[in-house]
């Protein structure tokens, strides 16, 4: 099954922006993007100026890709930049989900071009109850109700699902 690392990040105040952006840009990405399962990425800044500044979506062949030695072992593999900038940084939260059936196609047309992101991202997260039954008409109302209302939106692209299979945060501002 089909996954995604998600990373909510914020250099917060002991880490410059520009320091932030150049080491994720041309360090830490970089790492990624050839290990095998790893498919695509992207990049993404809070359109409203709330916290984390940024967001980034990898999408995996599997989201057991991150346990696998070559993404796993990067931590033992750290630059001295990375070490720093690691242990200065206002937040690196990570994610691991695996896509949620059905799958909802993208619409047809120029609107979607899976080599490039497009100009906005929707995240919602959602927690929802473990009582009996509520699981099921949380699903059944999102992918025939939620989901279809969503497609008629002028824009809109596509919708995927996912389902939280692991995280971890560090970082100054990280949560306990």
């Amino acid at each position: 099954m089909a996954g995604l690392l998600f990373v909510y990040s914020d250099p917060g105040s002991a880490v410059s922006q520009d320091e932030f952006n150049d080491w994720y840009d041309n360090e830490h990405v970089p790492l990624r993007i050839p290990i095998p399962g790893f498919q695509s990425w992207s990049r993404w800044v809070a359109a409203d100026g709330q916290r984390p500044a940024y967001t980034a979506f990898y999408d995996l062949s599997s989201p057991d890709v991150v346990a696998q030695p070559a993404y796993a072992g990067l931590a033992d593999t750290r630059s001295e930049r990375e070490k720093s900038i690691i242990s200065r940084i206002g937040l690196l939260d990570r994610r691991t989900y695996e896509l949620h059936e059905p799958v909802y196609p993208p619409k047809a047309g120029d609107a979607y071009d899976p080599a490039k992101p497009g100009a906005y991202i929707s995240v919602i997260e959602v927690e929802v109850k473990q009582e009996p039954g509520v699981e099921e008409d949380f699903n059944k109302w999102y992918d025939e109700e939620h989901i279809p209302m969503l497609a008629k939106v002028p824009g809109w692209v596509r919708s995927r699902r996912f389902v939280l299979v692991n995280s971890g945060a560090v970082g100054t501002e990280a949560k306990a």
